[in-house]
């Protein structure tokens, strides 16, 4: 019995020791690890103290004999390097997971030292190449993630020992070069191969079609070339299957169909052609199929209507045509269904309707005609609708937005009539709200309700009425804010400037009144502002200088009677376009608007501006050269779409509204005011303009001789002025110059001629300048030929030709004479050879003309007549 109870005893005794002399190299070579490490605050557990073994610290996983087996550390935030860790004092690790932390340095080769390791995650580090030449085969490694880190280079053949290996994954790294053949051979239990987000290139070797047990392959995000991969068809395995953001062409074949297993099919962002397969009907078990952004065309098989199982269907930005096949209603499984940017057409299938698990609707930018199904949204838990671009007409459905889960409505530029659906009011999850280019009608106020999720509200260019009421104010998230080409009224709210993230607004074409609210804080968010054409009046508004950000301010067509404020070039540095036009402002063209750096269009005509255009303006930076960036209003914090500003300009002779190109139209116009003095030299240092207006002022002095350096300029109107002296020679310098008007002043002397001004031959161009001469008026120049009209000058050389003509016949006819009497006068031989000739013919004339002569007269008869 006692010796029973020292024989138990002593073997506690002993497991207990050699646990402790197990765990204690583990736990030294953990803690050296530690203290390593930058930031290890994560592993505070790891100490010595106590009685405790590290099988209790954080992330560390042992067995019954107290070997670690597993650690795991994702995303603990861990910042160091691997060099330090003693990997030969974990012979039993199986499991070592150190993803999404910010590991750096190079892999360690010492990683072979792991004899038992099963499943090794290094992802989401920064971790380098390792010395592939020291790393030994790891047959026992099933489950190896190395992706999202800085390694490069080709396919790592180490990968090749890991003869076990089921699941691989190396994307988001810079690998490039082919996809090795003997990875199939090597590696011949692979389940999962993942080489998304690298370089890799070629063609996708056939021997991965010997993988019988491959359920995964991404392969997406790479440069493969060539035609979809034919032996890909035959492995009805598959599971998943991306090979999007390639550069694959050709057609997708036929036998994709066979692949009866596949859930995921990623070809977006290729260069695929032609239809879409008829086999695709076969995939009934697909849940995802991405085409999205190829060139495919034709129409959209019915078969599709048998993908039963199939959740997500993108095939936007394609150049599919005909309807969309009824038979979309039997996918009742559908919650995502992508078709815009196509040329489908036709009415929308009212079977959209059935798709009772239907949350995302996008389908425009194609030709639909027709209504909108009335059931739509109807029992549908719709969280976005996309219809825009289309030809949709009618009335909205009243269901549209039933769940009250709308987050998305675009509807912008149809035909859709009507009010709003009065559920709009209730949908607290709004988020985008774009009705515009429609005849929508109604009170606004009535309609919106409060949608403290709103980032976008566009319903320009529709019928909408009433005035907007404090309600407005409480959509702090809006960002773009466009009400233009209306019928509101009334004032703005007191509270308007509480939307402190607008950044971008427009209410241009309305009938808004009174004077912009003032505001207590910064409105450092705003970039464009538009209240043009409406009825705005006071003083220059103060808000403005809160705006520090401004990027476009239009205040044009309004009633506004003050001074230009001066702090404009100061406090809003990065206005690139700036529009007073079209109001009553007075006083003298603020100095400091040289100061704007960025300023590209600066329009101040039809007011009642004095004084002289300054000489500051040639130090406009931003003018002095040609301007090639597009203005593009990038929202931040929202993902829908970049907004492109709309302005309307006096551009040659009549408005246009420039939008995706704004950023190329550089001008100055100062048209219609009271303007006197010269007009600056310094501004042909601006040769980035492309129009320059002063016209219907009183500028005195003369034409700035350097004009011809404005050589990108494009129309020129500098008319109704009291300009002098002669057009400098320059202005043909002006190649792109395809507007001129300088009548209506007191110039003088020949228009210059030559290059593009050869072609602007309308004379009302120079009308009212009784000093001018030349072409294209009828006014000829002193000593000048070239100053008859085109037209008689035609006429006067067609004459000019034919006198020449009868010139050149008669001193031919003299020549001639001139020369037959000189070889008679000076050359004997020839004159008595001649001579002789001109007796020969005699003698043969008077041979032949005797028998005539000599005959004789005939006799008379002596008898008398009898009468």
């Amino acid at each position: 019995m006692v010796q029973s109870k020292i024989l138990f005893y002593t073997t506690i005794f002993l497991q207990f020791w050699m646990s402790n002399a197990t765990s204690m190299p583990q736990e030294l070579a953990l803690l050296q690890w530690k203290a390593s490490l930058a930031d290890a605050s994560s592993l505070s557990s790891w100490s010595p103290a106590g009685n405790s073994t590290c099988c209790s610290w954080f992330g560390i996983k042992c067995d019954a004999t107290g070997h670690v087996v597993e650690l795991s550390l994702p995303s603990a935030g861990l910042r160091g390097q691997l060099d330090a860790f003693d990997f030969g004092a974990f012979p039993n690790l199986t499991k070592l997971n150190l993803n999404n932390n910010s590991l750096v340095g190079s892999i360690p080769y010492r990683l072979c030292e792991l004899p038992s390791i099963a499943w090794l995650d290094l992802g989401c580090n920064y971790l380098d190449n390792p010395e592939y030449s020291r790393l030994s085969p790891m047959p026992t490694l099933e489950y190896i993630s190395l992706s999202r880190n800085k390694l490069n280079g080709e396919f790592p053949k180490f990968i090749f020992g890991c003869t076990n290996l089921k699941f691989l994954d190396l994307s988001k790294n810079a690998f490039h070069g082919p996809i090795p053949d003997l990875l199939a051979k090597m590696t011949p239990n692979l389940l999962h191969l993942n080489l998304c987000w690298n370089k890799f290139s070629g063609t996708i070797p056939r021997s991965l079609a010997q993988l019988p047990k491959l359920r995964e392959l991404r392969l997406r995000s790479n440069i493969f070339s060539g035609g979809f991969p034919e032996m890909l068809t035959t492995m009805n395995t598959l599971q998943v299957l991306t090979l999007g953001n390639s550069t694959f062409s050709g057609s997708i074949p036929e036998g994709i169909g066979n692949l009866t297993s596949l859930q995921v099919l990623g070809l977006a962002n290729n260069n695929f052609t032609g239809p879409l397969p008829m086999s695709i009907g076969k995939m009934k078990h697909l849940q995802a199929f991405y085409l999205f952004n190829n060139n495919l065309n034709g129409a959209i098989p019915a078969a599709i209507g048998n993908m039963t199982a199939l959740q997500q269907l993108f095939l936007g930005y394609n150049n599919l045509n005909g309807t969309i096949p009824p038979e979309i209603g039997n996918m009742t499984a559908l919650q995502q269904l992508d078709l815009r940017n196509n040329q489908l057409e036709g009415e929308l299938p009212a079977t959209i309707s059935v798709l009772r698990n239907l949350n995302y609707l996008a389908l425009g930018t194609n030709r639909f005609t027709g209504t909108i199904p009335l059931a739509l949204g109807r029992g549908q838990p719709l969280n976005l609708i996309g219809l825009a671009n289309n030809s949709l007409y009618g009335e909205l459905p009243q269901g549209l937005c039933r769940s009250f889960a709308l987050e998305v409505l675009a509807l912008n530029n149809n035909n859709l009539s009507g009010t709003l659906p009065s559920c709009i009011r209730n949908c607290s999850h709004l988020q985008s709200l774009r009705l515009g280019q429609n005849h929508l009608s109604g009170n606004i106020s009535q309609v919106l309700g409060v949608h403290s999720n709103l980032t976008v509200l566009d319903v320009s260019e529709n019928q909408f009425s009433g005035t907007l009421s404090p309600t407005f104010c409480s959509y702090t998230s809006l960002l773009i804010l466009d009400l233009s080409n209306n019928n509101l009224s009334g004032e703005l709210p007191s509270c308007w400037w509480n939307m402190q993230n607008l950044q971008f607004m427009d209410l241009s074409i309305n009938a808004f009144i009174g004077k912009l609210p003032t505001a207590r804080s910064r409105i450092s968010s705003l970039k464009f502002l538009n209240l043009a054409n409406n009825y705005f009046h006071g003083e220059f508004p103060s808000v403005i200088q809160k705006c520090k950000n401004l990027t476009i301010l239009n205040l044009g067509q309004n009633r506004y009677d003050s001074i230009i404020a001066s702090w404009l070039g100061v406090t809003n540095p990065r206005l690139r376009i700036l529009q007073l036009r079209s109001n009553m402002f007075h006083g003298n063209i603020p100095r400091k608007l040289s100061q704007l750096a960025y300023l590209q269009l600066l329009d101040l005509a039809d007011n009642k501006l004095t004084g002289s255009i300054p000489t500051e303006f040639a130090d406009l930076t931003s003018m002095r050269q040609q301007n090639t960036e597009q203005l593009v209003i990038l929202v931040e914090y929202s993902t829908q779409y970049p907004y492109f500003g709309r302005v309307d300009i006096n551009w040659k002779g009549h408005y246009e509204t420039f939008q995706r190109t704004v950023s190329l139209v550089t001008g100055i116009d100062l048209s219609s005011n009271f303007l006197t003095g010269e007009i600056p030299r310094g501004l042909s240092n601006l040769q980035g303009l492309k129009f320059l207006n002063v016209s219907r002022n009183r500028l005195s002095g003369s034409i700035p001789k350097g004009i011809g350096d404005l050589k990108f300029l494009e129309s020129l109107d500098i008319s109704w002025n009291q300009l002098a002296g002669t057009i400098p020679s320059s202005i043909s310098n002006l190649m792109y110059l395809s507007s001129l008007n300088l009548s209506s002043n007191q110039l003088s002397g020949m228009i210059p001629k030559g290059n593009q001004l050869q072609t602007l031959d309308d004379s009302s161009i120079y009308a009212n300048n009784s000093g001018l001469c030349g072409f294209p008026l009828s006014i000829a120049c002193p000593g000048d030929s070239s100053s008859v009209p085109a037209f008689e000058q035609k006429g006067y050389h067609k004459d000019l030709e034919e006198l020449w003509l009868c010139y050149w016949v008669i001193a031919g006819f003299i020549f001639g004479i001139l020369l037959w009497f000189g070889v008679l006068v000076f050359l004997k031989p020839w004159r008595m050879a001649i001579f002789e000739c001109v007796d020969k013919m005699q003698n043969v004339v008077i041979k032949k003309m005797r028998p005539v002569w000599e005959e004789p007269p005939p006799q008379l008869s002596t008898k008398k007549r009898t009468v």
